[in-house]
């Protein structure tokens, strides 16, 4: 027997394979383990800060010690899913909004419901102080907004030398407040340059002219900024006649009413520049500041006692109706030297911590109800300090709770124990506070808030906070805090600021790219103009597009981490978040040869950071060397649906309104940065034109670039990055490629799919035309079946071809040597039967089996089928009206229709889709162009003529049909198709013999394949050449060779936040699949519900069909001799 296509007798092709694969392996694997190694490298480049951290300590805090940080933080969430990248944002906006506004969904303005509030309860104000010059007052804004009802922002100042009112709002507090619903009464204050001014507002209040000037302003202000009204903080006045003062409130209290709009003032007690009986008529409250009973001016001692906050009330509400008065209480403390050339006040944390430093006990005064300690510093200098804490503030507000005060206000926000917050929104009357648990109150946080050191919108960690703890005896009978003993006092978090630059410098920086179509184009607007940004990347996305970020690199900007795939770090575990860090930083690293130390939180770049989601984060970062680049501008152009205009005005407004220097866009996410690049021109234009200047990092941290990104040590290490980017550089033309690869392979798919719709309809048409009766004489059709081992089914088979329409047939029934009872049975069955010839030979194959046949008849015409297989009664017939129609003899086979005859589990159901929907509908066409390629063995009909031209069955592969059926083609005959002779036969019913039958299939089309592929894109082969044969290297070998690795880079894709690319393009492919399979269906006349198989068919099928490829490949490659091999028999086809 001549030798197979494949087959050799040497090793040698085999062992060359195997030499490869395994040199690639190994290749693969130091790779991986030199990327995986590098992972836990320490490799945080140096820290460029240090001294000048030390210094601006010591220049802001200049007694405090420094703190030791500890070295774990209490409070890290455990590890979940993490969220992938881009799709977030929307559920991070939606829950921070919730966090702040406390009536969000109800309908009505929350404004006004806040207002309500202020009466729903006893003292039911419940108002705090803003300012904008204090970065820890905004973090406080941000904790307690939900359990204020009135804010009270220092943003009207009276400048004494035009005499009108100056406003210093910081967009970013206002933006806050309006999201939390909360009402905004700015204070109008005559204090100038840190200094309370007299003479400015004198001239103002002698003056009608100047008097209808200002309160003309402050009208306006309110119309224009919505703000429910007007709070004077007017002091240290030089009036000898208050009258000036009442006047001036009157008509401020008529004209800002008169617009529905409410006037508070503030005063101090026991303040003569205040007739305070008069201006209670104009105003709507009066905010009593019964606080600094001692100050930085007088001797050490209480900030505010209960006894002075007592009678501070008592003589208030001598005059005024109780109602009327808002008691403003202490949330902070004075830090006083011996010497009193030191003195200054300091928040609640600011005490804490300089008491933890010290190590000195605090003392809680049962009769005053404030806080002291004393302490030495470096120069053993004694200080003392008395502050007030939540105790302190908690005894004030039931003092005034019971008293029918209207509220409470506490000055100010960034300066308090927020553990105030606890009950501040609270009823605290007696019956109602005795329901407060005090455990609340004796657990210390260290982790709610930041101290901030110097300016700048640069963030550096240099302390973290720890809990601690006090115990808090009640006094049950007044319900009042009698004892507090801190015993384990806690720290917060340090932050230092860097950055300084004019007041119209500017900084542009994008988050969340490199990507292939935005990232380029930023970069495009930035050249034109001559500007450099700082592009914060995501690893992800760095992998997919290292080209652009060495673009970015080698066009002068900046490049800082974004994690690898986006998580909240908040969110993550420690060894989470230093993975994210380190592998972004080390693809950066490979890519440019230069580390970073530039890093911005996913969800948290906020310049002011303030709680744990925020502040986290910069822990995590701090670890690994990073600064923390915040943003002060963000336009949020990440939002669904934002428009360039918004986009463009959010900026715009941002800059105007002062809220700071570092503005923050996309250059990647969400699924489209369409309207962030129509804006960016406009943006840049607009401000340039308007005077401001863009300047970069390195000039705002007054750093070089060298120091922000220091190139990479290029000793032993130099190597393995080398490795990496070549190995990150395969992964993303790797990943091109096969991107590439999906598009044209779905065009192709969807450009088949037409062709071949316009094949099978030229056909139908044709078939028309055919004979529909026999002649009157019939030629002879001989009918052979070889069989080997089917004494299952052989006498079935018999039987029903006994049962055929055509006048004129015998049947050949060729035993290939089986080792059953096969010819028995047959013999036994139709011994004598006058159309039954009745053969046996030695086993030799199934090809060799037909040519046995084939010499054993005279017929001109034979019909060859498998003994599995039932034939409808017509079938003979309508094979052969194809040769009566050829009057010039060209018709050199037809091929039959097979259908599964044994649809009896999942398996046998998915081969008859596949039968109906591939097999049988490809031929259709195919047929149109004289391109088939098999005529099924188990139906189809030959001229005698055009075997024995073709040379006969061969034994050189296992796909005999297939490899007849092409050399009939090149012999110059037509190769027909018969759509209603239908076949069923018996498909294999295990996984196992499936397998089997499907690799001897696809090994013999392979086989085939390679016989014939010579005559490839020959013209003279016709549709062979040109069609049939490009078709099966495209569509049976390329396609499916590749699409593993698309169908595992889908499977990826939905856990990398490309879930809705992924949808999309499989929602595609499953259009264009169906579509061949309705078509198929709908031409065969089948059941539509019987495609309801075809998608666990689609999730299942591929991979067992993708299993037999490749071993079809390793045989082919190990060039061993292939056998047909023995299929089950189960005998499940039905009798026709």
């Amino acid at each position: 027997m001549d030798k197979q296509v494949f087959q050799t007798d040497s090793r040698s092709r085999w062992n060359k394979f195997k030499l490869t694969i395994g040199t690639l392996v190994v290749l693969i694997v130091v790779l991986t383990a030199t990327f995986i190694t590098m992972l836990f490298f320490d490799r945080a480049p140096g820290f460029p800060f240090h001294d000048s951290f030390k210094s601006a300590l010591l220049a802001e805090k200049p007694l405090m010690k420094k703190n030791q940080l500890s070295e774990q933080y209490k409070g890290y969430r455990k590890f979940f899913d993490t969220e992938k990248a881009h799709n977030g944002y929307v559920q991070w906006k939606r829950q921070h909004i919730k966090k702040y506004n406390r009536y969000a969904g109800q309908k009505g303005s929350a404004v006004y419901k806040n207002i309500d509030s202020w009466q729903a309860m006893p003292a039911g104000l419940r108002a705090g102080f803003y300012v904008n010059w204090d970065p820890q007052s905004y973090a406080s804004l941000k904790q307690g907004i939900s359990k204020m009802n009135l804010v009270l922002p220092e943003w009207i100042f009276l400048n004494p030398s035009t005499l009108k009112a100056e406003t210093r709002i910081d967009g970013k507090g206002l933006s806050l407040m309006r999201k939390a619903g909360v009402p905004v009464m700015p204070m109008l204050t005559n204090a100038w340059n840190g200094e309370f001014n007299a003479r400015g507002i004198s001239r103002v209040l002698h003056s009608r002219k100047l008097t209808q000037a200002l309160i003309n302003q402050l009208v306006t202000l309110c119309k224009k900024h919505n703000f429910v009204g007007i709070n004077l903080d007017l002091e240290e006045l030089a009036e000898s006649d208050n009258s000036h003062l009442t006047a001036f409130v009157s008509q401020l209290g008529d004209a800002l009413h008169s617009n529905g709009l409410y006037l508070t003032q503030d005063i101090m007690a026991y303040n003569e520049d205040y007739d305070v009986r008069e201006l209670a008529k104009y105003t709507d409250y009066l905010f009593l500041m019964a606080y600094d009973e001692h100050n930085t001016l007088s001797a050490p001692g209480d900030i505010s006692s209960q006894d002075f906050i007592e009678r501070s009330v008592d003589d208030i509400a001598r005059k005024i109706p109780n109602e009327k008065i808002v008691l403003c209480m202490a949330a902070y403390g004075y830090d006083w030297t011996a010497q009193g050339d030191n003195n200054q006040s300091l928040s609640y944390h600011d005490a804490i911590s300089r008491a933890a430093d010290s190590g000195d006990h605090i003392v809680y005064d049962q009769d005053s109800y404030g806080l002291s300690y004393a302490y030495y510093d470096d120069r053993q200098v004694e200080h003392k300090v008395y502050f007030n804490d939540a105790a302190t503030n908690f005894n004030t507000m039931r003092f005034g709770c019971d008293y029918g005060l209207a509220g409470f206000a506490v000055w100010r926000l960034g300066t308090e124990d927020d553990r105030l917050w606890t009950f501040y929104s609270r009823n605290l009357v007696k019956s109602q506070a005795a329901r407060l648990p005090v455990g609340t109150l004796e657990h210390l946080h260290g982790s709610h808030q930041a101290n901030y050191i110097g300016e700048g919108e640069i963030l550096n960690l240099i302390g973290t906070p720890r809990d601690g703890r006090c115990h808090i005896d009640m006094d049950n009978t007044d319900i009042l805090i009698a004892a507090e003993d801190y015993i384990v006092l806690p720290t917060s978090y340090e932050l230092q600021k860097f950055g300084s630059c004019g007041s119209k410098d500017l900084l542009l920086t994008f988050d969340d790219g490199p990507d292939a179509r935005w990232t380029p184009q930023v970069l495009d607007i930035l050249n034109k103009r001559h500007l450099h940004a700082a592009f914060f990347m995501v690893g992800i996305n760095v992998e997919k597009n290292l080209p652009i970020v060495r673009k970015v690199y080698n066009s002068g900007n900046m490049i800082g981490n974004h994690t690898f795939d986006h998580p909240n770090i908040a969110q993550c575990t420690r060894r989470h978040t230093a993975m994210e860090l380190r592998l972004t930083r080390l693809l950066i690293e490979s890519i440019t040869g230069h580390s970073t130390l530039l890093f911005r939180a996913p969800y948290n770049a906020d310049s002011d950071p303030s709680g744990r989601d925020e502040l986290l984060p910069l822990v995590e970062a701090r670890k690994e060397n990073y600064l923390d680049v915040g943003e002060s501008i963000d336009p949020e152009d990440w939002e669904p649906g934002v428009t360039a205009d918004q986009i463009y005005h959010r900026v715009i407004k941002g800059v105007e309104n002062g809220n700071g220097h570092i503005i923050l866009l996309h250059d990647a996410g969400g699924t489209t940065r369409k309207e962030t690049l129509k804006a960016l021109p406009r943006i840049i234009d607009t401000l340039q034109a308007r005077g401001y200047r863009f300047i970069t990092i390195p000039q705002y941290l007054h750093q070089s670039k060298q120091v922000l990104m220091p190139e990479i040590d290029k000793g032993k290490e130099y190597y393995a990055m080398q490795a990496n980017l070549t190995l990150a550089s395969a992964v993303y033309y790797m990943s091109d490629f096969i991107n590439a690869l999906f598009i044209i392979f779905l065009v192709l798919g969807i450009g088949r799919l037409v062709f071949m719709l316009a094949l099978v309809v030229k056909e139908h048409r044709r078939n028309l035309a055919l004979p529909s009766q026999l002649p009157a004489q019939p030629p002879l059709v001989s009918i052979i079946v070889p069989a080997y081992n089917e004494q299952v089914n052989v006498v079935n088979t018999l039987h029903n071809l006994l049962k055929q329409d055509y006048p004129n047939y015998d049947i050949i029934l060729v035993d290939d040597g089986s080792t059953d009872d096969t010819f028995k049975e047959v013999t036994r069955a139709f011994a004598g039967h006058e159309r039954m010839q009745l053969l046996t030979k030695p086993n030799g194959g199934k090809a060799s089996a037909l040519n046995y046949g084939i010499a054993h008849t005279q017929a001109q015409y034979v019909v060859c089928i498998d003994a599995d297989t039932q034939l409808y009664h017509n079938a003979v017939s309508l094979l052969m009206r194809h040769f009566f129609a050829d009057k010039q003899g060209r018709v050199g086979a037809v091929a039959g229709n097979v259908k599964v005859g044994n649809k009896v589990n999942m398996l046998t159901q998915w081969q008859a889709i596949e039968y109906t929907t591939s097999q049988n509908f490809d031929r259709q066409a195919y047929a149109a162009i004289n391109a088939i390629t098999v005529v099924p063995g188990a139906i189809g009909a030959f001229r005698r003529q055009a075997i024995i031209d073709a040379g006969g069955l061969t034994t050189d592969t296992l796909a005999e049909d297939c490899d007849l059926t092409m050399r009939i083609l090149k012999a110059g005959y037509v190769i027909g198709n018969e759509n209603h002779a239908i076949a069923m036969t018996e498909a294999p019913e295990k996984l196992r013999q499936f397998m089997k039958q499907r690799t001897r299939w696809c090994f013999g089309i392979m086989q085939t394949f390679w016989k014939h592929r010579g005559e490839m894109f020959k013209r003279r082969y016709k549709g062979l050449g040109l069609w049939a044969l490009p078709n099966m290297l495209l569509f049976q070998f390329i396609i499916p060779t590749f699409s593993p690795i698309a169908d595992l880079l889908m499977i990826l894709g939905l856990f990398t936040g490309n879930i809705g690319k992924v949808l999309l393009y499989y929602c595609i492919f499953l259009v264009v699949d169906a579509s061949i399979s309705i078509m198929a269906y709908l031409y065969e006349h089948e059941r539509l519900w019987g495609l309801l198989w075809i998608i666990p068919q689609r999730l299942c099928y591929r991979w067992i069909m993708y299993v037999v490829l490749f071993g079809s490949y390793l045989k082919a490659i190990k060039g061993e001799l292939q056998q047909w091999g023995v299929l089950k028999r189960t005998g499940t086809v039905k009798n026709i």
